[in-house]
């Protein structure tokens, strides 16, 4: 790593604590009836040497939740230790929305509970022919309750030597390489997703970015290069600007040279170096995707010249679907492939006049 730092005052650490009731109970063996006439209970009621008592599906809120809460710290930290990495200054802000998720777990456990009676008859009454060992196994309203929960911890590294903040150290060091991994993940896929073989996209993949963004902002005490990387998404959003449905044109270009320069460790170091200026990169991915709309329009031009022999109704048909030809393909400019992308950043390395600046790597 670039620059050391003292990760371990600037990292708390969060634990999600989950406690979702499955709906199930162990299956007895006298809840299998062998020999002639026996059967084995369907999968859907018992699996695993357990049976259930309710229908699962009842139970979805409470995993979406959990879900909503692990999505929530990622995009404030990293997984650790089997918890949650979140930078400290940023923990108020995240236990604002765990509340909000903890008061929404009581609601649906209340309305859970509530209906709970019921449900469990609805469940008997689709599954009659075992409507016996279904009621034989009905666990008591308060006991169920109990088994459905939701609390966080949030606590700081304390080693208890020398040798084991040395561990811990590199621990949260290398939490800086998974930030990176991550970065490069997300833009790629951003790229693929948004930006490969279009002319424009939507003004919504805004919160993509912002959310990335924020992230590495919050984690940049991990490493001073991810400094250079706030930066450059900075210089992204601001390809957004104003826009209330799409970023087309030369905006649309800007957001591709830095997106692109985000799905690569390699061009992310030539920028922090100052070696990548991104308006002339984009201002010569405007240029390539022009030069391809004439290069299709001369083509589909010189077809039509060349067959005067053709009546003028038929001409007439001809140049109208030379016409279509060539508004379609335009649309669909040829965008600059890897090798082209290589070549670019090979000669970023000879550019002096740089408009990004950075002294982090």
């Amino acid at each position: 790593m670039t620059t050391p730092v003292d990760h371990l005052s600037n990292i708390s650490i969060l634990n999600l604590d989950f406690d979702i009731w499955s709906g199930k109970v162990k299956l007895k063996a006298s809840d299998i009836r062998l020999g002639a006439g026996g059967e084995i209970p369907p999968e859907k009621l018992a699996q695993l040497g357990q049976k259930k008592v309710i229908n699962s599906d009842k139970l979805r809120p409470f995993l979406r939740l959990k879900t909503s809460a692990r999505r929530l710290c990622l995009e404030y930290g990293m997984s650790f230790i089997n918890g949650f990495a979140i930078p400290t200054n940023k923990i108020d802000d995240l236990i604002k929305q765990l509340d909000e998720i903890s008061v929404q777990m009581i609601k649906e456990k209340r309305q859970f509970i509530n209906e709970y009676d019921a449900s469990v008859n609805t469940w008997i009454n689709e599954n009659p022919e075992y409507a016996q060992i279904i009621r034989a196994s009905v666990l008591p309203k308060v006991v169920v309750e109990q088994r459905i929960n939701f609390d966080y911890q949030i606590f700081n590294i304390n080693p208890a030597n020398d040798e084991q903040t040395k561990k811990f150290s590199t621990m949260t060091a290398g939490l800086g390489d998974e930030l990176l991994e991550e970065i490069t993940s997300e833009a790629n896929d951003f790229f693929h997703r948004n930006i490969n073989a279009r002319t424009s996209c939507q003004a919504s993949t805004r919160k993509t970015l912002l959310r990335l963004r924020n992230k590495v902002d919050g984690l940049s005490f991990l490493d001073s290069k991810f400094l250079s990387v706030v930066l450059l998404l900075d210089e992204t959003l601001k390809a957004y600007g104003t826009v209330a449905s799409k970023v087309e044109g030369s905006l649309f270009y800007q957001l591709m040279a830095c997106v692109l320069i985000l799905s690569s460790k390699d061009k992310l170091q030539s920028y922090a170096k100052g070696s990548i200026n991104i308006d002339s990169m984009a201002s010569g991915f405007m240029l390539s995707a022009k030069s391809d709309d004439t290069e299709i329009l001369e083509s589909n031009t010189i077809q039509t010249v060349v067959e005067p022999e053709f009546e003028l109704e038929t001409e007439t048909t001809e140049k109208q679907e030379n016409t279509i030809t060539v508004n379609a393909e335009s649309s669909d400019a040829q965008l600059p492939d890897d090798d082209d992308l290589d070549s670019y950043f090979n000669d970023c390395g000879s550019n002096k006049d740089s408009a990004s600046t950075s002294v982090f790597f």
